[in-house]
């Protein structure tokens, strides 16, 4: 595999950058350690990975090599001085996430995220049927909920960080909701009189409203076990995101 020895080399590039930001006066001391930090890390990280490669990803190492060159071709007072040091740290910023992204490509990582997403996509599932017998509202809030969600996915599907926003933001609505549904058929299941109101309700025998209750409790505490492994385990994996 040609992928670590083309790590170690951007690790090498990343190193020389060091060098050359430890010389700037363009930078402001702060921006200047902040810069350093950063791109140490990212040294780091793409030395580490070197040793745990074990998907060949020719073209993805070359890429982050160009961009090290890149960066440390631009690591100079003039460059930084046309460049701006916005532009500047911008770069150097970019550079530490694709070091961190970058084990989700050559090491293997991307299978945690792959449990994330179904998580996600079942969590929310649950929470639609689940809605389907609760009162208006819930439903009015389903359905604004519907395109966040939907772009979440295509965007995650990209591992795109805005897609990560999305879930994110999205996901806490739906396990409030799985738990309100939760305790409500749960309070139906135990209530006698509340599985006849059921049957009366939707028309069917108690036997079916009990078959029923006892579907949307599953799927209650379904939408929260599920939506809250997908939030912990999005937040654990979110550098995989670019």
């Amino acid at each position: 595999m040609k992928s670590p020895e083309i790590l170690r080399e951007t690790a090498e590039v990343l190193k020389e950058t060091e060098e050359r930001i430890k010389k700037l006066s363009s930078l402001s001391p702060k921006k200047k350690q902040r810069a350093l930090e950063k791109i140490r890390e990212a040294r780091e990280n793409f030395l580490k990975l070197a040793e745990e490669v074990v998907i060949d990803n020719e073209e993805l190492a070359n890429f982050f090599l160009k961009r090290a060159t890149k960066l440390k071709n631009s690591t100079t007072d003039k460059a930084i001085e046309k460049l701006g040091e916005g532009e500047y740290m911008k770069d150097v910023e970019a550079m530490l996430r694709y070091s961190r992204a970058a084990p989700y490509d050559f090491a293997g990582e991307l299978k945690h995220l792959n449990r994330a997403h179904k998580a996600y996509v079942w969590g929310m599932v649950s929470y639609f049927a689940v809605t389907a017998f609760l009162p208006t509202a819930f439903k009015i809030t389903s359905l604004i909920l519907v395109i966040p969600i939907l772009l979440s996915l295509l965007s995650m599907k990209r591992r795109g960080y805005m897609g990560f926003l999305l879930a994110m933001s999205s996901i806490p609505i739906p396990m409030i909701t799985g738990a309100i549904a939760a305790r409500v058929y749960l309070e139906v299941l135990l209530s006698p009189e509340g599985i006849q109101e059921a049957a009366e309700g939707l028309g069917v025998s108690t036997t079916v409203a009990t078959a029923v209750a006892g579907l949307m409790l599953v799927l209650g505490v379904a939408s929260v076990l599920l939506l809250g492994y997908a939030a912990y385990m999005l937040y654990k994996h979110r550098h995989a995101f670019l």
